[in-house]
């Protein structure tokens, strides 16, 4: 049976709004003539007999006892006649049925763990879970402890807060009757984090997937128990991403305020390991939204607004479209290279929507994204277009394109309701939020000379719980690459940047990787590294490292390369660290397999495609226009190994990542990219940039730093200069351009996905 009366009028705002409208919709509650519910109002006797008879299935346990007080011809006669029958309730010893009093909470509670007839259970302490135990009578405690393992018990607003004694509301039985469907099969779940549910507390469930509105997501939600009560998260992405929910400025971690239209609230946080989620209980009530779960995915629906205005604004250097609503509605901003839309969850009047619909859009000017990504752009004269207005089903699409330079900036306002979507040049939200213990995300614009550059960085305190470690994108081998967000993921940090270089070709590593005290890559060209330990040492510098190959019969030889990309003439040692295998890098390569050693076997290979398995306890040497070393290598001959580093005390560290060139050491600009082996065109480039560096008080700077507003991105002395003003000692040059990825909470912070390549190695920030 479905009910096709309105919805009622004054439960929009209220807590068990999606209890009472799926009763409604089932045709097992009513209101009153002027379509309220009134869900404050006290419940009666006869009222509640009215919807056990509505609700559930009836079978006659008892003969009814007419009682005294009740009319043949009383309006809720026949109901009271059936629950008495059923078993759900009955009268008092003086034979009357007080039908207008109040019905209190334990009686609905009773009412319903009798008629149903549920299962007594095992026991619990009710002095655990409830605050006004002592408050239950003795002749209700076996049905309380029923009703709370049956999860029937809502308690608003403090789950804790049993009130048995009080009057029980229209909304709280509408919620209490709702759960007892659900419990029959007969109904489903409705999140609520009033709702007592017992579990150990801590994370309970998770999912993959977000739905808003039937827009479907891939990201990470979960339900966090007290132990007495649930709660649901979204994490910051899908929270900024899908519904269009501001994070605002924090310094405590465990609480992040938001803002979404008129709604400023602080929603409470917790952790699953790399994820961060937020709180969505409290803004789903206050916004009306109904959760549900389905499978892995969170079904979030809300009502669908109407756009009443759209007005496009052209201002210097800024465009806007404002899109005024009759409600807040979820929204959300999607990107992709030049192109970007934003889709509203409201309905636009053909006629609003028609002078957005008659043009043509210009075509985005070709072959330049890749510069763009690198930020060797220059500003374009080009002002955005006017966008475009679409409607599709319950949405309304408003889609444009960006020249040069352009970033989007959506916001929301009240009074009116107000999405305000800016097409400008400086279009970063500035942030300061404590994210987790020892952790802050900042973004913030900072003034360089005449130029100001778009700054993310984090802030890592690695005293306060939190570890750093060299992570790459393939865990079997050290040939690979993937995008900085997967491999952050799959490597379980909380977040990451983007560090070495390496070979797009052959996606090998071109610098230092050691982790665990084991060198996974060598360093190159004397280049820059930092190298640091779990107690929060930390050094900055140029690095080397040689091996002395000792041979027992022949000279020592230098070997210089160590399981690495970089190719020269020479000797070069690759270990089981590298992968299972080593595939020529060049022609004509002699491999030296050592295993226990002692050298095993000479190869001399006429191909540079047959991969060479590595001994497990041993390693290979290959030999690159080398062969008069050869000699020395015969088989049978012991080989002993002395490794030294330049400087000597990086090999007392266990985690080393090589970048470069050096920017900052002991508070002072020390660019030098040619020293380091870079090319002049390098070292004069202005680029999109990564850096990492280190404040005189021990905290790590992971930063990034896009196209100063209006023009390129930074020389190599600039960044140097911005690490200095975020308040570095010492800070290392990462790669950069399309590399550049910062990511945390499974966030890219510093861009749009689509723009961000693929990369070899990061540095990733742990969750002890």
């Amino acid at each position: 049976m479905t009910s096709s009366q309105p919805l009622f009028s004054d439960i929009s705002q209220h807590w068990a709004r999606p209890f009472i409208q799926r009763l409604q919709a089932q045709g097992l509650i009513s209101g009153f003539k002027d379509n309220t519910f009134r869900p404050d109002q006290n419940l009666t006797r006869a009222e509640f007999a009215t919807i056990l008879q509505a609700a559930f299935p009836t079978s006659v346990k008892r003969e009814y006892v007419q009682f005294s007080d009740v009319s043949k011809d009383f309006w809720a006669a026949k109901a009271i006649e059936t629950a008495y029958k059923s078993g759900f309730i009955s009268g008092f010893p003086d034979g009357r049925f007080l039908p207008q009093i109040p019905v209190t909470r334990l009686q609905v509670l009773l009412a319903l763990v009798s008629g149903l007839n549920l299962p007594k259970g095992d026991s619990l302490n009710l002095k655990d879970i409830y605050d006004d135990e002592d408050k239950i009578p003795d002749y209700g405690t076996q049905a309380i402890i029923t009703a709370t393992r049956s999860q029937l018990v809502i308690n608003y607003p403090y789950p804790q807060s049993l009130n048995p004694n009080l009057t029980a509301t229209r909304g709280e039985v509408a919620a209490i009757i709702y759960q007892a469907l659900v419990l029959l099969k007969k109904a489903n779940s409705i999140i609520c984090q009033y709702t007592v549910s017992l579990a150990k507390p801590g994370i309970i469930k998770t999912g993959t997937h977000l739905s808003v509105n039937g827009r479907k997501w891939k990201l990470p939600w979960s339900q966090w128990s007290s132990g007495i009560a649930t709660n649901t998260g979204i994490s910051d992405k899908g929270i900024i991403q899908v519904l269009g929910i501001n994070l605002l400025n924090t310094t405590e971690f465990n609480l992040q305020p938001v803002s979404w239209f008129s709604t400023n609230s602080t929603s409470g946080t917790f952790f699953d390991a790399e994820y961060r989620y937020l709180k969505i209980d409290q803004l789903g009530e206050l916004s009306a939204w109904d959760l549900e779960i389905q499978d892995h995915t969170l079904n979030i629906t809300s009502k669908i607004g109407t756009v009443q205005t759209l007005n496009f604004e052209e201002r210097a250097n800024i465009s806007q479209m404002i899109v005024t609503l009759n409600q807040p509605t979820p929204w959300e901003l999607y990107q992709q290279n030049t192109q970007w839309e934003v889709i509203v969850d409201a309905i636009a009047n053909p006629t609003i929507a028609k002078p957005f619909q008659e043009q043509s859009q210009p075509t985005p000017i070709p072959g330049n994204s890749e510069q763009q990504n690198e930020g060797e752009t220059a500003v374009t004269t080009r002002r955005p277009s006017r966008p475009l207005v679409k409607i599709v089903n319950n949405q309304t699409v408003i889609q444009g394109t960006l020249p040069d330079g352009y970033g989007v900036k959506v916001s929301t306002l009240n009074n009116p309701n107000r999405i305000v979507v800016e097409l400008r040049q400086d279009a970063l939200i500035e942030r300061d939020i404590t994210w987790t213990k020892g952790l802050r995300w900042r973004q913030q614009y900072m003034t360089l000379n005449n130029s100001r550059f778009p700054v993310v960085w984090l802030i890592v305190n690695p005293t306060s719980g939190l570890n750093l470690k060299p992570i790459w994108a393939n865990q079997l081998a050290m040939k690979g690459i993937d995008n900085l967000a997967k491999t952050v993921d799959n490597s379980q940090c909380v977040g990451g940047i983007n560090a070495g270089y390496f070979n797009r070709n052959n996606l090998l590593p071109l610098g230092a990787i050691r982790r665990d005290n084991q060198w996974f890559s060598g360093p190159i060209l004397n280049r820059g590294a930092i190298a640091w330990n779990d107690s929060g040492q930390v050094k900055i510098a140029r690095l080397s490292l040689k091996e002395t190959l000792i041979p027992s019969s022949g000279q020592p030889l230098d070997c210089e390369l160590l399981n690495t990309g970089y190719v020269k003439a020479g000797i070069a040692r690759y270990t089981p660290e590298w992968g299972e295998s080593y595939t020529p890098l060049t022609a004509n390569e002699i491999v030296i397999i050592v295993e226990n050693n002692l050298v095993k076997q000479q190869l001399e290979l006429t191909n540079n495609t047959t991969a060479i398995p590595i001994p497990k306890t041993g390693y290979l040497l290959i030999l690159r226009s080398f062969r008069s070393a050869l000699n020395s290598f015969s088989v049978g001959t012991s080989i002993q190994i002395e490794s030294k580093t330049t400087p000597s005390d990086f090999n007392l560290f266990p985690h080393i990542l090589g970048g470069g060139p050096l920017l900052l050491q002991n508070g002072q600009v020390v660019v030098d990219a040619i020293a380091e082996g870079f090319s002049p065109a390098f070292a004069d480039q202005s680029a999109i940039r990564s850096s990492v560096g280190i404040t005189a008080k021990g905290e790590w700077l992971i930063a990034t730093a896009h196209n100063r507003v209006g023009g390129v991105g930074a020389k190599l002395t600039e960044m140097a200069l911005l690490m200095q003003q975020l308040g570095a000692t010492d800070a290392l040059n990462l790669d950069g351009g399309s590399s550049t990825n910062l990511v945390l909470g499974g966030q890219l912070l510093n861009r749009i996905p689509d723009t961000a390549a693929p990369v070899h190695n990061g540095l990733g920030v742990f969750r002890r």
